[in-house]
Formats: C-alpha cells, structure tokens, sequence
C-alpha cells in the first residue's frame, strides 16, 4: 500500500489562518492552498474521502450571505467535509443557518476558536466525522459495543494511511495482542478487516462516476489500478465497473455485513460465552 496523503484544502484570504494551519499540519495531514472554488471543486474529484476544506463562505461575495458558489460545491461534491471559517457575530444567524442547511460539517469562529492548537482539534474531528459515517452507512444492526469501537480505530487508521503496527498504536497494544482482541470481538483478523475497511472507503468514491479508478486507486492508497482491481475481485467477486454498475459501496457494504454476520453465527454455534473480555 501506498502512504495516503489527507489534504486539507484552504480557500481563505486570511494570511494568520494560513499560518496556523501550516503551523500544525505535522502528519495529519498536508495543507493545500487553493485560488477559487472551481479550483476547489477540482481538487476534490481527486482527493480522498478524508480530505477537509476550510473555506471562506463570503469568498467573492458582494453581500452579507454565504456564495453560492459554495452551495454548488457541496451539491456536486456530497460527501466533502468543508468547514466554513470567519469571524462570527450576532448577525451572522441567518448564514450559520443557511450553511448548515447547505451541509457545511462544522464552523470555526476567527478571532476566538483559531489557536494552534484549536484548529488542530478541529481538523481531527471532522476528518473522523468521515469515518464515522461510512462505517453507520456500511455496519449492520446490532453490532456490539466493543465490536464497534475497535472498528472505528480500525477505520480511522485506515484512513490515515496506517497499517497494523500502526492500528497497535492506536489501541495502546503490542502488535500480538491485535488480532485475540478482534477474535473475541467476532471481526475479522486485523490486517483482512482493513484490508475490507480500504475497500469501502475506495467504494464510496468508486460511486462518483467522475473519478477514474485509478483516481480512486491512489486515493486510498492502492499501490495502482490493478492492485484495486485485485482487491475487489477477491473480496466481492467483480471488477470496478461491474460493482459501480450495482452500486458499488452498498455491493460492499452488503458482502462486509455478511462476513461480519457469518464470524458471530460460527462463534454462537461453538458456544462462546456471553461474556467475553478484551486482555
């Protein structure tokens, strides 16, 4: 697998939001700043799913009230994560409103929320919120408490780019302890559940008819087209173009939940108990 660059992209005039991004991108992610929002709109039909947008919601408009042009980003793109940055104030109701409803993920107050160390915390939870939603769209019902949580620190290493050493990490264990863990949680063994976890984020932008799969290929990390290509064979039977034909994350969602169901139906038919502890 290839490293997975999470860019977050600016579109903000202000020299100070700029710097403080820069100041923390560190290995989170890696700031890419843009000229207008058709630049924007470009960069995101290539980017991965995790990427962030911090955006000037005013950027070219002669009023008081959000662009459109934004409001056209967020149609043609979804599933972006934008966050709308500027100095909110009293008057500012009836555009928070309106962003929102636009599907803006989140707001960030200059002058007050835009500290280092703030925007950092910012950043990190809305590129989660990214996770998070796929794995609600693609987990089924009745997934277990314990389940769920070593899938998100699953997912959002997956994201990150990370592999097992660094999903270890990630849970505060050594590597040996990894895959008991997600035996007694009825998961599949670490390195396959990311492996399925990678597929279902390159799924998700396998449904945007735009991108070329080898454009979804690079963005989740896939050493090329053809290694994607070999993945989804394996794991659902059928090539890129045949899965975006039946809907490509649901295709994956569905064979996911049906593995996941099969571990926990094997585990009650050898009698596991009730109760079983992580150590």
């Amino acid at each position: 697998m290839q490293e997975v660059v999470r860019p977050l992209f600016l579109l903000h005039a202000s020299p100070v939001l700029k710097e403080r991004l820069a100041a923390v991108q560190g290995t989170a992610f890696r700031l890419v700043p843009v000229r207008d929002w058709k630049e924007l709109a470009s960069e995101l039909g290539r980017a991965p799913g995790t990427a962030v947008s911090v955006v000037d919601p005013f950027a070219g408009a002669a009023g008081g009230a959000p662009v459109p042009a934004l409001r056209a980003l967020l149609e043609e793109h979804p599933l972006a994560t934008v966050v709308a940055a500027f100095p909110v104030t009293p008057g500012h109701a009836d555009a928070l409103r309106t962003l929102l409803a636009w599907g803006v993920a989140d707001v960030v107050a200059l002058g007050r929320e835009d500290s280092e160390p703030a925007l950092a915390r910012r950043i990190a939870a809305v590129q989660a919120r990214t996770v998070h939603r796929l794995l609600r769209r693609a987990l089924p019902r009745g997934v277990p408490a314990r389940a769920r949580a070593l899938l998100t620190t699953a997912a959002e290493t997956v994201a990150a780019g990370g592999q097992a050493p660094e999903l270890a990490a990630a849970l505060g264990v050594n590597e040996r302890t990894v895959p008991r863990w997600f035996a007694r949680a009825d998961l599949p063994p670490p390195r396959r559940l990311m492996a399925w976890l990678r597929l279902l984020l390159a799924a998700e932008l396998l449904d945007d008819p735009r991108r070329t799969v080898a454009q979804v290929a690079r963005a989740c990390g896939y050493a090329s087209e053809v290694s994607l290509k070999a993945a989804m064979r394996q794991f659902m039977g059928a090539p890129p173009s045949e899965l975006r034909e039946r809907g490509a994350f649901a295709t994956a969602a569905r064979a996911f939940s049906r593995e996941l169901f099969e571990l926990r139906e094997t585990a009650r038919a050898r009698g596991k108990p009730e109760k079983t502890w992580l150590n």
